[in-house]
């Protein structure tokens, strides 16, 4: 294991050289989980009533990680070449336990979170002399609000709400490893590459702002747009007071998914640069050392 990461911008360089090679070889697996999200997409359509489809939807929604796992591990091989002794099939699966429990683990904490900030704003409503429990009407809860910002009790729930968020970030950044170490040493590995990135979690944080988050939003933005003018509520239908592009009612029923699948595709290159990202730390911080193509040994 190496003791010290390269420079910033030659992780950077690395990790962009890395994302070009899974442009073209990976392309199958990208219309694939577009299709799969697009059919997602159609079945939230069907299952927002409730009812029967809910079971349905769970399955669904499963299968859809399962599509996006299946993508991922084909990702990770093929930047950790190698004769593998799995199936991509095997990798998948073990990569999509990996996921729910990743996931489970998020959820937890983010139940916890929402309990405790609920419970506490409660509070700190209550000692800006309002009642949280009568507060039915939406001037009730606006006044509530501005009778806390003006009591300063909002400054110290905004302190705990970006230290909170700090705290799920570099969680995510010591977790970072987890998908390509399950892929790489063909087990399951979640918690065992947290040591790998101790010492390491401010340069990890630049290149994830770097090469992630920013990507991020810029694709983000674009692929809400494509599905603003289509009449679909995104951020842009709640930035002009939730007025969509006028285009919903002559929109048919197979048009939300196919612009979903569409949406999936222009986020592509988040998802080639975060499995980039992830080899090339991992070729570094894992117990291989630089040598990502013992992976499978």
């Amino acid at each position: 294991m190496s003791e010290s990461l390269p420079p910033v911008p030659r992780l950077a360089r690395e990790t962009v050289s890395s994302a070009r090679q899974l442009v073209l070889p990976t392309l199958p697996g990208l219309v694939l989980f577009a299709v799969a999200m697009g059919a997602q997409g159609w079945f939230n359509r069907i299952a927002s009533g409730g009812g029967a489809f809910t079971l349905l939807w769970l399955c669904v929604s499963l299968v859809t990680v399962f599509v996006g796992c299946f993508w991922s591990a084909d990702m990770y091989r093929k930047l950790m070449p190698k004769d593998a002794p799995q199936s991509l099939f095997v990798d998948a699966g073990r990569l999509f336990l990996a996921n729910l429990a990743v996931y489970g683990l998020y959820f937890i904490l983010g139940f916890l979170l929402t309990l405790f900030f609920s419970i506490f704003a409660g509070v700190l409503i209550g000692t800006a002399g309002y009642d949280p429990s009568s507060q039915a009407s939406p001037e009730q809860v606006q006044q509530s609000i501005e009778a806390l910002n003006s009591s300063g009790g909002a400054v110290l729930l905004y302190i705990l709400l970006v230290v909170a968020a700090a705290g799920v970030i570099w969680l995510g950044l010591r977790l970072f490893l987890f998908g390509a170490a399950t892929v790489g040493e063909g087990r399951l590995t979640i918690f065992r590459s947290w040591r790998w990135t101790r010492g390491h979690v401010v340069r990890i944080g630049l290149l994830w702002a770097l090469l992630q988050f920013l990507p991020w939003v810029v694709l983000t933005v674009l692929a809400s747009g494509l599905l603003h003018l289509a009449g679909v509520e995104t951020v842009f239908s709640y930035a002009t007071a939730g007025q969509a592009a006028g285009m919903s009612g002559a929109l048919p029923d197979w048009g939300q998914p196919v612009l979903t699948g569409l949406a999936t595709l222009i986020l592509a290159p988040f998802y080639w640069l975060g499995h980039g990202l992830a080899v090339t730390l991992y070729s570094y911080l894992g117990p291989q050392g630089i040598d990502a193509g013992d992976a499978f040994e």
